[in-house]
Parts: C-alpha cells; sequence; structure tokens
C-alpha cells in the first residue's frame, strides 16, 4: 500500500508541474492527471516511445527517466538551452513547474541535431548505458566481488559474482531516492549516494525459491549502522540456520536441531590448525601456495583483514588455514612434527590442560578476546552471560515469523537487538523491587511474536570469519539474493597471466559435484555470434 501512495503522490507531483505542457500539446487536462496513465500520455507529447511508461515505474531507475522525459519536454516546447534542464534537476522539477504556470507554452517538433548541438552524444549513450544496466541491477542481477575472505577457498577473494535478485523475490528498495548503479557512497566523493527523506516499508516480490540450509547468500551487513536497509554493505556468507531452527557448534561442527550440518558439494571450507614443525624445517610460501593454494605472507591486509594463511608463533609452531579439499595431502609434508584443528572451547578457559604455550598464547589473544552474540556488548568479562566460542557454540533457536517466545534475561539478550533494530519496537528491561518486568512500546509484555523470518549466517573460512557467531541474526528484509556464478576471479597473492583463476571463470556456485568452467563454451557462443553478423552484414553488402 505505501508503494501505491508513494507513486500516487509522485504522479500527482508530476501533473501539478507538467499540466500546461499537455494542454499546449491539445490534450485533454484530464489525462494530466490520471495516474500512470499520464506517463503514457507523457511519452507521446515528448515524442518518445510508448516503452519508456515502463521504465519510469521501475524503482530507482525512474529517478533517471524522469530527467530524460523532462528533458525531451523540454526540447519539444523550445526550452533547448541546458540551463533549463540543469535548473530543473538541482530544483528536483520545481522549475519545470515554474515554466508550466508562468511561460507561453507552444509545441514545436523534435530535431536531433539540435539536441546533438546542445548535448553531446556521448551524454545520450551513457544515460540510456545507466538506465539499462540500472534496469537489469535492480531488477534481475547484480555483479558483487568478494572483498574478504570469510567463504575461502568457496569463494575467493578477488572472484566476481553474478547474483540473482529474483532467486528468492525481489526486494523493493527501501530508498527510492538513490542514484542508479550507486549502492550506497558516490565514488571518490565518500558521500552518501541517496537521500533518506523517503523510506518505504519491506515488501518482497514472490521468488523463485526460499532460502536453504547451505545456500551461499548475499546480504545486508544487519549491524551497519546509521544507513537504510538497503543501502548496508553487503556480505555473502552460507546459510546455516533457516527460521525456526535450533543451532549449535560443537568442536567446529555444526548441528542443527541436533542433527550434523555438511558442507555442500561446491564447497572449500576451510580451519585453522596448529602446526609444529621438525626443528630447522620450516614453510616455503612458494610451495605452499603452489601445492595447497595456501598464502603465506606478511604485513598484508585487505578491508582491514589479515589474508595471511600462515601465522608463525615459534620458530617451529604455526597457525595455518587449511582447505579441506588439501587436507590430507598437507599432513603427509615431510617437515610435519604434529597437527591439529583448532577447538576453541566453551566455559573458563578456552583450551585444555596439555596446550602447547604457544597456541595457549594465541587462544588468549586471538580467540578468548571475541566477544560472542548474544552477551551484551559490553566488551568486559563481568558481561559475559553465554561463554561460547566460535567452535563451540549454542544451542540457539533462530526466530521465525509468528513465532512466540517467552520474555525473560536469557531470552532478552538473545533477541532484543531483533525486536528493537529490525522489528521496529522498543523492547526495555526494568529491574525493581518485584523482580524484572518487560515493556513493549511503553506497554508491559511477557512475550513476543515475531514478525519476520530470520537465518543464521556463517562463512566457509570458519576460524576467519565475522559471521552470525559475533553479530546475530540476519533478518528477512536483509536478504539480497543468490550467486548464480563467477564471470572473472583475480589472485592478488600471484602475478602476470596466473594473476587469473581461469578454472574458476564462469563456474557455477551451486549445484551437484565439482565446479566447472564454462568459459571455452561461452567463449564459442561469442565467436558464433560475432561471426554470424559479420556474415550477415557482408552479405547484405
Amino acid at each position: 500500500m505505501e508503494y501505491l501512495l508513494y507513486y500516487l503522490l509522485l504522479n500527482l507531483y508530476g501533473s501539478a508541474i507538467t499540466w500546461r505542457f499537455f494542454a499546449a500539446a491539445g490534450i485533454p487536462t484530464w489525462k494530466a492527471f490520471v495516474p500512470i496513465y499520464r506517463t503514457y500520455i507523457w511519452t507521446q507529447v515528448a515524442d518518445r516511445p510508448w516503452w519508456w511508461t515502463i521504465l519510469a515505474y521501475i524503482p530507482v531507475v525512474d529517478n533517471a527517466m524522469a530527467l530524460v522525459l523532462a528533458y525531451e519536454t523540454l526540447h519539444m516546447f523550445g526550452f533547448r538551452q541546458n540551463k533549463h534542464i540543469f535548473l530543473t534537476a538541482a530544483t528536483g522539477g520545481l522549475y519545470l513547474g515554474y515554466l508550466n504556470y508562468t511561460a507561453k507554452l507552444e509545441r514545436g517538433t523534435r530535431s536531433n541535431d539540435e539536441i546533438r548541438r546542445h548535448m553531446p552524444l556521448w551524454v545520450n549513450h551513457v544515460l540510456w548505458a545507466v538506465v539499462a544496466a540500472g534496469t537489469i541491477r535492480m531488477m534481475t542481477f547484480e555483479a558483487f566481488n568478494i572483498p574478504t575472505s570469510s567463504m575461502e577457498k568457496s569463494l575467493m577473494v578477488g572472484d566476481y559474482l553474478v547474483v540473482s535478485k529474483v532467486a528468492y523475490g525481489l526486494r523493493m528498495p527501501n530508498t527510492p531516492l538513490s542514484i542508479p548503479l550507486m549502492h550506497n557512497v558516490i565514488p571518490f566523493a565518500n558521500v552518501p549516494s541517496y537521500l533518506t527523506w523517503i523510506q518505504l516499508p519491506y515488501l518482497r516480490l514472490p521468488g523463485l525459491a526460499s532460502v536453504e540450509r547451505g545456500d551461499a547468500v548475499v546480504f545486508n551487513f544487519p549491524q551497519d549502522p546509521g544507513r537504510p536497509a538497503d543501502k548496508k554493505d553487503h556480505y555473502v556468507k552460507r546459510c546455516m540456520g533457516v527460521p525456526g531452527d535450533t543451532i549449535e557448534v560443537r568442536h567446529g561442527q555444526v548441528y542443527v536441531d541436533s542433527k550434523a550440518i555438511e558442507f555442500p558439494e561446491r564447497s572449500n571450507a576451510q580451519f585453522s590448525y596448529y602446526v609444529r614443525t621438525l626443528p630447522g624445517q620450516g614453510f616455503s610460501a612458494r610451495q605452499l601456495k603452489k601445492d595447497f593454494d595456501i598464502n603465506y605472507v606478511t604485513n598484508m591486509t585487505v578491508n582491514n583483514q589479515n589474508v595471511s594463511d600462515v601465522l608463525q608463533i615459534t620458530e617451529t609452531e604455526f597457525v595455518v588455514t587449511i582447505p579441506n579439499e588439501s587436507l590430507s595431502d598437507f599432513a603427509k609434508m615431510p617437515n610435519l612434527d604434529t597437527m591439529f584443528v583448532m577447538d576453541a572451547l566453551a566455559g573458563d578457559t578456552t583450551f585444555t590442560a596439555g596446550t602447547p604455550e604457544a597456541l595457549q598464547w594465541y587462544y588468549a589473544n586471538f580467540v578468548g578476546g571475541a566477544l560472542m552474540f548474544p552477551n551484551p556488548m559490553g566488551g568486559h568479562s563481568d558481561t559475559v552471560v553465554y561463554a561460547w566460542t566460535r567452535d563451540n557454540y549454542g544451542p540457539l533457536w533462530i526466530p521465525s515469523k509468528g513465532s512466540t517466545v517467552e520474555l525473560n534475561y536469557g531470552t532478552y539478550l538473545k533477541y532484543e537487538h531483533a525486536i528493537n533494530a529490525y522489528e521496529g519496537h522498543e523492547l526495555v528491561r526494568e529491574q525493581g523491587p518485584a523482580g524484572e518486568r518487560f515493556l513493549l512500546d511503553g506497554e508491559p509484555v511477557t512475550s513476543y511474536t515475531f514478525e519476520m523470518d530470520y537465518y543464521w549466517m556463517m562463512g566457509d573460512n570458519r576460524h576467519n570469519s565475522w559471521d552470525s557467531r559475533y553479530w546475530g541474526f540476519v533478518p528477512e528484509d536483509h536478504v539480497v539474493g543468490k550467486p548464480v556464478f563467477i564471470f572473472w576471479s583475480m589472485d592478488s597473492f600471484v602475478s602476470g597471466l596466473d594473476k587469473i583463476r581461469k578454472d574458476r571463470l564462469f563456474t557455477v556456485v551451486h549445484g551437484a559435484g565439482k565446479p566447472r568452467s564454462y568459459l571455452i563454451p561461452f567463449a564459442i557462443l561469442v565467436a558464433l555470434y560475432y561471426g554470424w553478423e559479420w556474415y550477415r552484414k557482408r552479405k547484405k553488402a
């Protein structure tokens, strides 16, 4: 309903600033005030194709189309200097309204030569490229790149993905006043690419499927502060829990409703291992890269995240992040003395008696200090209510739409943020002489019924992933889409032509069996298309 009201108000505003242009073109004035139909008539006033009407109602793209139609209208009525369209754009259409009420309006004819004289041809090409790409990006698919290593080696830093926005249902934008093709920041300007003057509620069109356990999912990062849901930064993780699941991690193994959950076939997850080598026998960075695709680098970060897979603690002790597919071969290296997977225990201490001192130091400095969700985010040891770790976590129930929880201190810690930040309520816990009580929007309550579904997202790089274990649930209105295939992939740890990961180009993200590159079939299809075009043009000549 809010979307209909939004477009109704836009139509009324457009009618108010253009109706005399309609009349001057010989069109009955009442047609300028009929919502949607008036846009179809406006294309006739501007002497433009009727199908522009469709483009004028694609969210975000409609902002560009309004300027295009305004420019064409000004041209048809003799206002052909660029200052007129600039003033119209700068005033949000008010200048067009000024002309509508004060100028003598006479409709002329369209002159492409005049348009080219005042507006360079490249501007027209760029504008239509923005409209075309913006339409595809808004309605169907969008390209994303992988910025961090949290999904290694399933999805890797340097991968460029095509993500389907219709797979889980097209989410309509909350923030319609946005610049097309810009997510949340204008490049090089570091200023928002959107205005929050109008905020529309969550609306999702029917999709091809629901988010399933095991899917790689692109979503807006829920903890991105100060931005609307659709303008928060994009993350990609694997969905490990769907609404209604009870999730738990025991010694690194994920369980849902007490059933072990395995990785999908096309994933190549990795974990960190304590490795001790024989005295005087360390690791060769070149060999680790060549044999196992393990990156052994120093002082290299991406997005403030250390991307080295190897951390040297002492002369012979290392923490090495090893892909599952390479684990058995790595364990056969002749220089290894001891090797076992990292397992931060829940409770007062994260390690058992007999743990090597170097590993105790690692746990204390890199694992034990991390405060896990849903503990209060105070950052002090006295705020730890749930002594969970990345390897031993839960159990924790994931909220589903329509489900109800009884309120107590435990459920308050687990679900207060979702209720307040995502569902738009104010849940307050008060402690008094008579005990605790809870207020929802100022009214006493003893339970709460959820209004949305929630998901649990984790990275395949289990020991190097900032995910739901640390910041909690992903609400359904933050889900963006499903990665479909990788169209490009670059490895920043090598040089020359080896930087291009040829075996990853045009590989499908989901499915059965090992990933297979479709680059050659794609190249053949492109070659056949251009060959046919060349043949057809030559035959005509």
